[in-house]
């Protein structure tokens, strides 16, 4: 079984509308192309699903999603994709846009079934904050998601990071999370969020992270420094295990843009 990892697309009909995407894009570092091109050369691969992990597109409208998913339907139908919301994916706009239900507390939630893997998404964004949160509902639902295994296995989706070596980045999460992590048959945790490719563990499985579609970020103690480098993860699971390729598109580092320390509220 075959999977891509997709992860900060930040896709927008119009990036002049917006103050940082303003700064960052232009005709020659458009994230909207950048997804196109990359559906297109992956067309003839063997790529049984996509996963994309937040941020499909950049505090945009209704329009924006459909642009997204428009991209996806016209160039890769084939290929089924899920999916989970980022700390930019304003709910006023994301689940009329992407057509998807809200759970009571107003998360998007799911549990689904690709030939014997479960994929679940859980919501980690928070409308006010850049940083991410699992509320104890989320996990009171996993929990039961979780009770009986799967035949291969589960993957969780989530924008924020179970994980991180600095301080005040990883999700904040209820008491007992971890251990709902450690004891089920989750075999990969996916993620985004800090525009980094990276491999880390947490409660025993690996988190593994994709390089953002949109931009890369280089973190400094007093500022972020964003850059053109971006790329995805291709995925493959076998009776092996779970492997998991980085990929880079643009691997430069041309500095596109910075934003100083510490960040205010949800930029």
């Amino acid at each position: 079984m075959k999977f891509l990892h997709l992860s900060d697309t930040h896709i927008r009909m119009n990036y002049t509308t917006n103050s940082l995407t303003n700064e960052l894009f232009n005709e020659y570092n458009n994230p909207t192309i950048h997804l196109a091109n990359l559906l297109k050369q992956i067309k003839e691969e063997e790529y049984e699903f996509a996963i994309i992990t937040g941020d499909l597109v950049h505090e945009g409208s209704i329009e924006d999603y459909e642009l997204f998913k428009q991209l996806w339907q016209e160039i890769v139908p084939e290929i089924p994709y899920y999916f989970c919301r980022g700390n930019h994916d304003r709910q006023h706009s994301f689940f009329e846009g992407m057509d998807v239900c809200r759970s009571e507390e107003g998360d998007y939630l799911s549990y689904q079934m690709k030939d014997g893997l479960r994929i679940i998404s859980l919501d980690s964004a928070q409308e006010e904050h850049h940083e991410g949160k699992i509320s104890i509902a989320q996990m009171n639902i996993l929990t039961e998601w979780l009770k009986k295994s799967a035949p291969k296995g589960t993957i969780l989706l989530q924008h924020h990071p179970l994980a991180w070596e600095e301080p005040g980045i990883a999700t904040e999460v209820p008491i007992g999370f971890e251990d709902v992590i450690r004891q089920s048959d989750v075999i990969g945790i996916f993620v985004g969020h800090i525009h980094q490719g990276t491999t880390m563990p947490y409660a025993g499985k690996m988190q593994y992270m994709a390089e953002a579609m949109s931009f890369g970020v280089d973190e400094y103690p007093d500022r972020s420094i964003f850059t053109n480098r971006n790329g995805y993860n291709s995925c493959s699971l076998t009776d092996q295990g779970l492997f998991v390729y980085h990929h880079y598109i643009c691997p430069e580092q041309t500095v596109i843009g910075q934003l100083a320390k510490p960040f205010e509220g949800n930029f």
